[in-house]
This record gives C-alpha cells, sequence and structure tokens, in this order.
C-alpha cells in the first residue's frame, strides 16, 4: 500500500472474521460460549496449550492475545508504563496549567501529535502554526465539542 495514501479501520461488526482468522492462524482453538441474556452474543473463548483467553467480541479477544503474546504472563507488571493515563490527560487537560507544565519539548511533541490527529478529522487545519500553550488548550478543550457549522465558524 502506498503510505501517501489514506486508510482508515474502524472497530467494526466487518473486523471481527479478519481478527478470528488471525487468531486461528496463530494456532488456537476458538469458541463460543452463548450467553442464557438477548443482551449479549456470548464469550469468545481462545484456548491455546494452557493459557485461555475470553473476550466479548473477535476484536478484543485479538488484542488480549497480543497483550499476552508480547508481555508474557506478567502482563501488567508493576514497571510498565500507564500510558492510558498519560493520553487521557492529553486528551482532557484541565487548564492552560496543566500545558504549561510542559517542558518546550514534550509541548513540541503534543502540537505535533494533535496537529496530525486534528488533520485527520478536519478539512481545514485546527491547530495554529506555532500555537500558544493558551491556544493549543482552547482547541483542545472544545474540538470533540464542535459541530460542523461551529468548526467553520472558528476557523473564520
Amino acid at each position: 500500500m502506498d503510505s501517501n495514501e489514506s486508510f482508515r479501520l474502524s472497530a467494526e461488526a466487518n473486523t471481527y472474521n479478519p481478527a478470528l482468522r488471525i487468531i486461528k492462524s496463530k494456532g488456537y482453538k476458538i469458541f463460543l460460549y452463548p450467553d442464557q441474556s438477548d443482551d449479549l452474543y456470548g464469550m469468545y473463548w481462545a484456548i491455546k496449550e494452557n493459557r485461555d483467553f475470553i473476550a466479548e467480541d473477535p476484536l478484543q479477544l485479538l488484542g488480549i492475545i497480543t497483550i499476552w503474546e508480547t508481555n508474557g504472563d506478567h502482563w501488567s507488571g508493576p514497571n510498565h508504563e500507564n500510558v492510558r493515563d498519560k493520553i487521557a490527560s492529553n486528551a482532557f487537560p484541565d487548564s492552560v496549567a496543566d500545558i504549561e507544565k510542559l517542558s518546550e519539548e514534550d509541548f513540541e511533541v503534543l502540537v505535533n501529535d494533535y496537529t496530525v490527529f486534528l488533520n485527520r478529522i478536519f478539512p481545514k487545519q485546527v491547530l495554529p502554526a506555532n500555537p500558544t500553550r493558551q491556544a493549543f488548550f482552547d482547541v483542545i478543550s472544545n474540538f470533540y465539542k464542535w459541530d460542523s457549522e461551529q468548526f467553520y465558524e472558528w476557523k473564520k
């Protein structure tokens, strides 16, 4: 695939079969344990040797298998960085003071990363070039609330 060509894949039911094929290709036996309630289809089980992996859908199942294959039995050890909290604190800063605490280098990385992300979502550039920390905070703390009309008004 050409790396200059745009591509997007999201977690939807049409990705379940590819996920299940990948799990099978890794040598796992896959089972569905039906649920008695109408709210849940059932739990997917993947079994290989003396390891069981259980999830509500094939994407989750592939994810937890990958976590175990990458990290082993100590997949959630104390030395693992809390990436989820870091991503959440970047996405939901409480105030501009949170942004001001960043070093210049960390702020530049954050701006560059969010420029890539926001340019995938919006047809026009949302972040100004070399934004102040206040301007960055204003965009990050509000962009997800915008409908298209508000977005275009904001950009004027």
